[in-house]
This record gives C-alpha cells, structure tokens and sequence, in this order.
C-alpha cells in the first residue's frame, strides 16, 4: 500500500479519495455525512482521521483535508486559502499587516494572518499559523481584489484600499506613514484613494489623510470631495496620533492640531 494510505481504513481512505475527485479543499461533517448515510460510521471516519492528523479542524464541523501526496503528512494549505475557507459566505478580506507586508508596505514578516469581516472576532490557530479575525462593520468592506490562489478566491484589500488602512492602523511611526504616503502616490490611482477614503466611516482618518496629501501635493480640486465629507464633523483631533498631546499649530481647512 502506498505510503500515503499507510494507517488509513478502507472507509478513511474512500473519503479523502472522494473529497479530491471532488475538488473538495474544505471537508464539513455535511460533506461527510453525504459520503456515509450511516451517521455512526461518518461520525467515526472524521474522529479517525483527526486523530491520524489527516483532517485539520478549522471551526466545529469545518475541516481541511491533508491531500495523500503531501509527504509524510507535512502540509499546510496556503495561509490565505485557509482564512477564506474558514470565513465561507460571510464578507471578508484579508488586511492590515498581512496586505501591508503583501503590497510591499513592510518588510516584516507577519506572525498573524488578519481577516477583517463582518461576523467573527476570535484568534484562533489551524494548523500552525495563527490567525485573527477582526470584526468591522460592513461599511469597511470595499475596494477589494480577487487573487486567485490554488483554485481558490481569496479577497484581499487592494493597493489604494490598504492604504487607508495603513493611516487607520498605521505601523512604526507617523513619519513612516507619512513617506508610505509620499512614495506610493506616484505608483498608485489617486483619485481612487480619495474615493476610498471619502467612503471611510472614521472622519479622523479623512482629516489626518486630507492633510497629510494637501501638504504632499495634491490639489485641492483632487480633494474636495474628501474636505467636503468632513465639512460638519467639527471635532479637531490631532494629526499625529502617536503623539496624545493636543499642542500644536491649528489646521482649520481639515480640523486637525499639528502636534508633530
């Protein structure tokens, strides 16, 4: 018998078999329970092959198939495949550090792969890769791309769209974002990024964002559509929120302190 059927029933090795024809990458006990009428026996072939580590458990009911040819049983599904698996219908897309390192905003590794949606606020760990899923209200999800990775469609932020992200939940300093900012505008669609971030529910980051690209360059007719989302929000909020304190020169046009 083949190394990849090693330990394996013929019940086990029916299921895994069926499920590849299939193309079926996610392995719910519904699935199962279609292969196997009798409820005991599917049951049982989903408590043996977890034990065997042939199935890594995504959620109650919701499983990953470790494929026979992976060798010795060695295998990870990719990082991203796997969160869209786990979200299924629910809205999604995978952000902040895992699109900035993934758009070559940071050369820093991500130790956790972020699933921003619209129902799940958990961290949890498949396999071996920890992942959190942030919760955010359905205004956040837009501007996204689809990549298609092993057959399947991952959604991923994109270029503009994770940017206003990165001024939203920004890394290392201010003045980081600010030269972020400042390269990115000759490479990406700025009049995308401006739609974008007048669609942004946080009128903070539409203030702290406007500034920061009038005092890089961009027109102010590029911008009225931003400066006019902000127009009743009053509130002035500090342009470097790295920096709580509120002294600074005053910005009227966006409402924002220059603290730094």
């Amino acid at each position: 018998m083949k190394n990849g059927y090693r330990g394996l029933s013929k019940d086990e090795i029916y299921l895994i078999s069926r499920a590849e024809f299939e193309k079926q990458k996610l392995i719910t006990t519904a699935f199962v329970q279609k292969v196997f009428v009798d409820k005991n026996k599917a049951s049982r072939v989903l408590v043996y092959l977890k034990r065997k580590g042939r199935l890594l458990s995504i959620e109650k009911g919701k499983y990953l198939l470790v494929p026979f040819k992976a060798p010795n049983q060695r295998w990870m599904p990719n990082e991203f495949v796997a969160a869209s698996l786990w979200m299924g219908n629910t809205p999604y897309y995978i952000g902040y550090i895992s699109a900035y390192n993934y758009w070559g905003f940071t050369d820093q590794i991500p130790q956790t792969v972020f699933v921003l949606n619209t129902q799940k606020g958990l961290k949890k760990m498949i396999g071996i890769v920890a992942y959190s899923a942030v919760k955010v209200s359905p205004k956040k999800i837009y501007g996204l791309r689809r990549i298609n990775i092993d057959d399947e469609t991952v959604f991923m932020s994109d270029k503009e769209r994770t940017l206003v992200d990165f001024i939203y939940k920004p890394m290392g300093s201010w003045a980081n974002v600010e030269n972020l900012i400042k390269e990115q505008l000759k490479e990406i669609n700025v009049e995308k990024l401006i739609r974008y971030l007048v669609r942004f529910p946080i009128a903070s980051v539409r203030k702290r964002a406007g500034l920061m690209l009038g005092r890089l360059g961009v027109s102010r007719e590029k911008l009225l559509p931003l400066q006019n989302s902000i127009r009743k929000q009053n509130a002035y909020i500090v342009f470097n929120p790295f920096n709580k304190s509120r002294k600074g020169k005053v910005n009227r046009e966006w409402k924002v302190i220059i603290n730094g």
